[in-house]
């Protein structure tokens, strides 16, 4: 599981370098793209966890801001986006260790990040829509 994961570090990161060349917040950028995709695939597991009453965690509900939306992102961010985010930081950013990664795994001939992303991200979308629907 630590390749798949590194290697889709590295994709992400090489991709995105690669096509934006001239772009200086990429740790930034690839940072938080990773991370939210991270969020959504745990998301995900839980959503059919509790879909399937197997599981259920309660969630944190916070009412600091005039609205749901809003309640609901930071809500979503504390409890999916931070633990990865924190993961993310230590296991790749850290003391620039993702220059040792990029040394250790080579280019990947296929677009991993590109592929997984939108795996999950699509299905997401469907979660969601199932879970509204039946439950």
């Amino acid at each position: 599981m630590t390749n798949i994961y590194y290697i889709i570090w590295v994709d992400s990161i090489l991709r995105f370098k690669k096509y934006n060349p001239k772009d200086n917040d990429w740790k930034v950028k690839i940072y938080l793209l990773n991370t939210w995709v991270n969020a959504l695939s745990f998301w995900i597991i839980l959503i059919w966890l509790k879909f399937f009453k197997i599981y259920s965690i309660p969630l944190i509900s916070l009412d600091i801001f005039p609205g749901n939306m809003l309640n609901g992102f930071f809500a979503f961010t504390i409890e999916f986006a931070l633990p990865f985010g924190i993961l993310n930081y230590f296991l790749i950013f850290h003391k620039d260790r993702y220059i040792k990664i990029l040394e250790k795994y080579p280019i990947p001939k296929r677009k991993y990040a590109f592929i997984y992303s939108s795996i999950i991200t699509l299905f997401a979308f469907f979660s969601a829509c199932i879970y509204s629907v039946f439950s």
